[in-house]
């Protein structure tokens, strides 16, 4: 027994040694960043199990020059802001900026790019000149959905609330919502793919181009601000879309 005792006394402070050293690799470890995103084409999507699209590679270039490692979780939209404001993300992506959303949410200020608002319509004998003109239509959203200022108040009447983009669209195509508030870009990307209406659907009115942000849950306000920070002054140098161009930044032009 007393040949064992300096050999545990060895054993310790040995294991001491190696916890110590395994916590400073961890703290030396590339930082990861949590980001939720909901299939929201040409700007993300998830394709054969990876995240995918314009927002997407330029959110990877961004990170890669700050060393932290994104990690991207497809959800839908409701339960990617669940994610997000209660923390189990860190961050959230495409979205357009609001006073609500500013409560939970710390936005970068340079945008990832720019889309406009629109209202589709596939009845040819439809030809609203305002949001008012909406009035005895059935106009469909997506919950949740922001679309611009003062739009939610200017329509006449409550809108059919549907889950995303997609629901929305494919009722539209299928003649029972009348209009469909969308962005345009993701619109028409999602008209193509569903077929069979994307000849008919047309843009009547446009109702305010605005920007696209990431932003962080503010959970961790301190880290939501420095990573807000960091992203704004990495996009900017990056030369993110301003904007003035009709298509998103796309840094690599091979990726879809």
């Amino acid at each position: 027994m007393r040949n064992l005792m300096p050999c545990q006394h060895l054993v310790i402070p040995g294991m001491v040694l190696v916890l110590g050293i395994l916590l400073s690799c961890n703290a030396l470890r590339a930082d990861e960043v949590r980001l939720v995103y909901e299939d929201f084409p040409p700007f993300e999507y998830q394709q054969e199990g990876e995240a995918r699209g314009d927002s997407v590679v330029l959110i990877r270039r961004v990170c890669a020059e700050l060393g932290l490692v994104p990690v991207f979780m497809n959800r839908p939209w409701a339960r990617a802001v669940d994610d997000v404001r209660s923390g189990h993300a860190d961050g959230i992506f495409s979205l357009f900026r609001s006073a609500e959303r500013e409560k939970w949410l710390h936005f970068a200020e340079q945008p990832l790019a720019y889309e406009d608002t629109v209202v589709f319509v596939a009845r040819g004998d439809l030809q609203p000149g305002s949001l008012e003109d909406l009035a005895g239509l059935r106009v469909g959203v997506v919950r949740g959905y922001h679309y611009g200022p003062d739009v939610s108040t200017r329509l006449p009447e409550s809108p059919m609330l549907f889950k995303d983009v997609e629901a929305l669209l494919a009722m539209l195509c299928e003649g029972r919502i009348d209009a469909a508030l969308a962005t345009r870009r993701s619109g028409e990307h999602v008209l193509e793919r569903l077929g069979g209406c994307a000849d008919r659907a047309r843009v009547v009115l446009e109702l305010a181009r605005m920007p696209l942000h990431i932003a962080f849950s503010r959970r961790d306000e301190v880290r939501a601000r420095r990573l807000a920070d960091m992203f704004s002054r990495v996009l900017a140098r990056l030369g993110a879309d301003d904007g003035t161009n009709a298509e998103p930044v796309n840094p690599n032009p091979a990726e879809p």
